[in-house]
């Protein structure tokens, strides 16, 4: 009944599963990412430059790998300088997980935050 409520099917049949690609929760992943303060941005992977040179589009920087309700996320960013590194990985993930969670009903097992790069403002360095 829970699953009817969540997709909004109210049929006399069999429910059919419901699948959610996952570039769809990539998006949803880079998206809560960017609106945590002192991230700059995500980085691109080798996997990413072989999907632009293929064609698809894929969130950059962005790994998912989706079991049968739950989720594992691997995430590449790019953080300003001087900002807490430690506080911006915790709040990227308890974002990412809540936001997730919240629009597709999966379980977030994990999420993993690699940062790979500092941004620095030109007006510091002068």
């Amino acid at each position: 009944m829970d699953e009817q409520k969540i997709v909004g099917l109210e049929t006399a049949c069999e429910m059919d599963q419901v699948q959610i690609a996952d570039d769809v929760i990539a998006v949803i992943a880079e998206i809560a990412t960017l609106e945590v303060v002192g991230v700059v941005g995500t980085a691109p992977s080798k996997a990413d430059f072989v999907q632009a040179i293929s064609g698809k589009k894929k969130s950059k920087g962005i790994k998912v790998e989706v079991g049968e309700s739950e989720v594992f996320i691997d995430v590449a960013v790019i953080v300003k300088y001087g900002v807490k590194i430690h506080k911006v990985c915790l709040e990227i993930q308890e974002k990412i997980k809540n936001s997730v969670e919240t629009m597709t009903g999966l379980k977030v097992v994990s999420v993993n935050v690699h940062v790979v790069g500092v941004s620095f403002d030109k007006a510091q360095e002068e």
